[in-house]
């Protein structure tokens, strides 16, 4: 299996995955780990997870040559750079991308500063996925890749909302035993076929120029800034500088998503994370810090977006619950 490295400042940790393992890292401020697990023949399932303010590196090694491989991730939050041997960096500076690279005999680099916190669900496919998912049910690049005769993919693009949804459902499943198991096949299958639908689609949003984008970006911010109270779309575009039109197709470009349906994820993305940091606030106050009128329609929201209700998650979530095997 590829091996695997760790760092965070001075610190190093090395491990070599079996066919289910998990590496834990804690050092000052950096709490995190990567986990692997074989699904289905050919299909593994990589996800990994960080405390916000955290800054460190991931390495792995591709594997040896004989068969192909094939990774398609979906980094959740966070910002830095994705370095695959032999290739210009991929450099990602807002939250949502999804990626695909092929590694065989290549080493890829994970830079990541977790201002918000990491968090990444990515799928491993090798040889013989093709033997479940059939050679015609792919786009051609990943048939290419898997059987051997292309090893240089290394793409990266934001990421669709229900693209997203699912791999947020790997991250937080509320199963046990063999109900789990079942329910990892079923979302690993589900979010393969979106991650292949996304990679065949080849990225065909329309490019914004620079300038463009920081104003995107500076929307995005005070966006934000304003989950309770936001402007609406005109009036957001007229303060950066930018026509609605323009500034939604800047939001397709860079978030993969319309400037509606981005706000409408930030503040649930906000209430998951308050769940998570233990927040005592009522479901109503959460609601209504959040911008929703109706806690009725944040309920809602919130399950079709994370498949349980806020009520659910508060009582199941369990943060990281990291126990540092390395702890300096």
């Amino acid at each position: 299996m590829p091996d695997w490295l760790f760092s965070s400042g001075d610190c190093v940790l090395e491990r070599d995955f079996g066919s289910f393992d998990r590496l834990q890292f804690a050092h000052g401020s950096t709490s995190a780990y990567v986990e692997e697990q074989q699904i289905l023949p050919g299909i593994g399932l990589f996800r990994s997870e960080a405390d916000a303010n955290s800054r460190f590196c991931i390495e792995v090694n591709g594997g040896e040559p004989g068969g192909g491989r094939l990774i398609l991730g979906s980094i959740l939050a966070s910002r830095g750079v994705l370095g695959f041997e032999g290739t210009d960096d991929r450099v990602w500076r807002d939250d949502g991308r999804f990626y695909a690279i092929s590694p065989v005999q290549r080493r890829v680099r994970y830079e990541i500063d977790a201002e918000r916190g990491w968090r990444l669900a990515a799928i491993r496919l090798e040889s013989e996925a093709l033997d479940i998912l059939g050679p015609d049910g792919v786009p051609d690049v990943v048939r290419d890749v898997l059987e051997g005769r292309r090893d240089d993919l290394a793409e990266m693009t934001p990421i669709a909302g229900a693209l997203r949804a699912a791999s947020h459902a790997l991250l937080r499943s509320h199963y046990d035993g063999p109900m789990q198991t079942i329910f990892r096949q079923a979302k690993v299958l589900e979010l393969l076929g979106m991650q292949l639908q996304a990679l065949g689609d080849g990225g065909s949003a329309q490019a914004l120029g620079a300038g463009e984008l920081a104003r995107v970006r500076l929307a995005r911010d005070r966006l934000l800034a304003k989950l309770r109270d936001p402007p609406d779309l005109d009036a957001l575009a007229r303060d950066v500088g930018l026509s609605a039109k323009r500034l939604n197709r800047g939001f397709r470009e860079l978030y993969g998503t319309t400037v509606f349906n981005y706000l409408r994820d930030a503040r649930l993305d906000a209430a998951r994370a308050a769940l998570e940091g233990g927040s005592e606030l009522s479901l109503k106050r959460l609601a209504w810090e959040l911008g929703y009128t109706q806690t009725s329609n944040f309920i809602t929201a919130f399950r079709k977006r994370f498949g349980v209700s806020p009520g659910v998650y508060r009582a199941g979530a369990p943060g990281l619950q990291l126990r540092a095997e390395y702890e300096p």
